[in-house]
């Protein structure tokens, strides 16, 4: 059963990526069908990594829901664990940064293993493109934590 407290923060958190990715898509060169799109070209900012961050949780909750609804290998409890991790890891993360918390490296590449780790799961489903969506959506988000990692903020 889930909390007003939980339903408000999964409606901020939807509510903050839509925006953040309409922000995003509306200021990037990069268009969707680009399999680089997302990734920064430029100089790593604190606000690529927290966008990055909200579109991996984002990614990671809509798939938990789709591989409820497809059922068989895609309900292994390893992967439905990975993602549920995954999704809660970047959400801690995105605040972590947005607090500039001084412990965001440690945060960033705990992110980082977590997003790879998730990847990895949704790679090992074949012949479906929501999968290889989440798992690139995962690769990018780990890939701007590790970076993030090395910067101060």
């Amino acid at each position: 059963m889930w909390s007003r407290r939980r339903i408000l923060s999964f409606a901020a958190a939807i509510s903050a990526a839509a925006g953040s990715s309409r922000l995003v898509n509306a200021q990037s060169p990069n268009s969707p069908a680009n399999p680089m799109a997302g990734m920064n070209m430029g100089a790593m900012t604190l606000q690529t990594c927290v966008d990055s961050c909200w579109r991996s949780h984002v990614m990671c909750l809509e798939t938990e829901r789709y591989c409820l609804e497809r059922g068989g290998a895609h309900v292994m409890l390893p992967h439905m664990t990975l993602l549920a991790d995954c999704a809660e890891m970047c959400e801690k993360t995105a605040n972590s940064l947005l607090r500039r918390s001084p412990q965001h490296s440690a945060v960033c590449i705990a992110c980082a293993q977590l997003c790879d780790a998730c990847a990895q799961t949704c790679e090992t489903i074949k012949d479906d493109e929501r999968m290889r969506v989440c798992a690139r959506t995962c690769r990018d988000c780990a890939d701007h934590c590790r970076e993030m990692s090395k910067l101060p903020i």
